[in-house]
């Protein structure tokens, strides 16, 4: 009896790891499919600060994160993190390495290529996954995608020091024409 109990959550076991690549696939694919992107976010820093704007993505490597209420802006390419100011002057810069947004930001997002998967749930509305870069201890992600339409819905950002930024992001718009000229610092 106890060897038909242990076979029988053997194979549940399969089966909930069948399912769970199998949403994971479907999600790397709606994501590689994706091109564009833009919307509203809002983030809170690690400190609890909550500020809000506007998103802009094109892949591979380009964002813009435009603040309301901040006179300082972000705009990322492959190789760097640019902080510029409202008319995008550029006031600093960060060297970004194998960074987690760039990962995301790639034209080939991929899990088992890219990053080690720490856990997956599914939820009533949402799957999450939580990853952190393949070979790197330090700095992880939590990203929270709508289980419907599969749109990117929260990240979690932890850095080396486990402080957290969490990006919330609505009113999306995929594969529209954002130009390039908007992720430009001067």
């Amino acid at each position: 009896m106890t060897r038909l109990i242990q076979g029988l959550i053997f194979l549940l076991l399969l089966a909930i790891n069948a399912s769970s690549n199998e949403i994971i696939s479907e999600i790397e694919e709606s994501w590689n499919e994706i091109e564009t992107m833009s919307g509203k976010f809002e983030q809170e820093d690690p400190d609890g600060m909550v500020s809000n704007g506007n998103f802009y993505f094109l892949k591979p490597y380009k964002s813009k994160f435009i603040y309301n209420e901040r006179s300082e802006n972000i705009i990322t390419n492959e190789s760097l993190l640019i902080i510029v100011d409202d008319d995008d002057y550029k006031i600093e810069s960060y060297a970004i390495g194998n960074n987690i947004l760039k990962k995301l930001l790639s034209n080939k997002f991929s899990i088992d290529e890219q990053f080690e998967l720490i856990n997956f749930k599914s939820l009533d509305n949402q799957h999450i996954l939580k990853l952190r870069i393949k070979n790197q201890d330090k700095g992880q992600i939590n990203i929270t995608f709508d289980k419907d339409t599969l749109d990117i819905k929260k990240w979690e950002i932890f850095d080396e020091f486990q402080n957290k930024t969490v990006l919330e992001f609505t009113k999306i718009k995929k594969n529209i024409f954002i130009s390039q000229n908007l992720f430009v610092a001067n």
